[in-house]
């Protein structure tokens, strides 16, 4: 049976069942034996792993993959965030434990902003070219933008949305962490009215452009969170916009997954 353990920063995720295999010859005379991984492992494709062994009364053979890389790649990205948002405030050095790690993204509700080393590897082999892999870049961008959204002062579901709004403008999907009334604020605080460009992963000067556009969408989020009715008000104002665009007194979707009746 193979089990997959994510190392989280708080401590040791529970095992997960992957399946089942059985170990088989790589053929007389190699000396070496081989086994078929399940295809979820596919993300280890090319990474190096170290095989251990737990003995014992029920004896596991651990396959550790080597994370460096992955960790070397979010930590660029935590130096670009960093950059931009320097306009806001000094965000500070990385730091693990800022954040929930895993081998695979995850959807449950965390304590806090989860990385998936999967992301990373995904992103570290880039096989279809520039841009094909924009969901595991927004995850990872929208992560790191949270926490430090926190280290800024914003707090709860106004740090989720500022993170959103970062994996937004820069790559032009979605993490599902915030609203569309947030998305569509984002965009228009970073671009405009003018069409966003679509580069994948964001080159560095774009990172050095984004300063202000970043700075506007904090101080949006900033203003909601010091005032709360101020942000009911943008949203009565955004939600009657769009009744007046789609079939009258039809439903819309805030984001939030509630059918809301305009």
């Amino acid at each position: 049976m193979l089990e997959a353990t994510d190392r989280r920063s708080g401590g040791l995720g529970a095992p997960a069942t992957l399946g089942t295999r059985r170990i088989r010859s790589a053929g007389r005379g190699t000396g070496s034996v081989e086994i078929t991984l399940p295809v979820k492992l596919d993300v280890l494709t090319g990474v190096q792993c170290r095989v251990l062994l737990r003995d014992g009364p029920r004896p596991e053979i651990v396959l550790r993959p080597d994370v460096s890389s992955a960790q070397a790649l979010v930590h660029d990205l935590w130096g670009k965030l960093r950059e931009a948002l320097r306009g806001i405030g000094d965000v500070g050095e990385f730091s693990p434990w800022d954040f929930t790690l895993t081998l695979f993204p995850s959807s449950a509700r965390q304590r806090r902003p989860l990385l998936a080393y999967a992301d990373s590897f995904v992103l570290l082999r880039e096989t279809n070219g520039p841009g094909a892999h924009r969901p595991e870049l927004a995850r990872l961008l929208a992560h790191l933008a949270v926490a430090a959204a926190e280290r800024l002062g914003l707090r709860g579901s106004w740090a989720l949305g500022f993170g959103e709004s970062v994996a937004y403008v820069m790559t032009g999907v979605s993490a599902d962490l915030g609203t569309d009334l947030e998305r569509a604020m984002a965009r228009r605080a970073f671009w405009g009215d003018g069409a966003a460009p679509r580069e994948t992963p964001p080159r560095d000067e774009m990172w050095g452009r984004s300063t202000a556009g970043l700075q506007r969408i904090y101080e949006r989020f900033h203003s909601w969170q010091a005032d709360p009715e101020v942000h009911a008000r943008e949203r009565r104002r955004w939600r009657g916009a769009l009744a007046l665009e789609g079939p009258a007194g039809g439903p819309w979707d805030d984001g939030s997954g509630r059918e809301v009746m305009a």
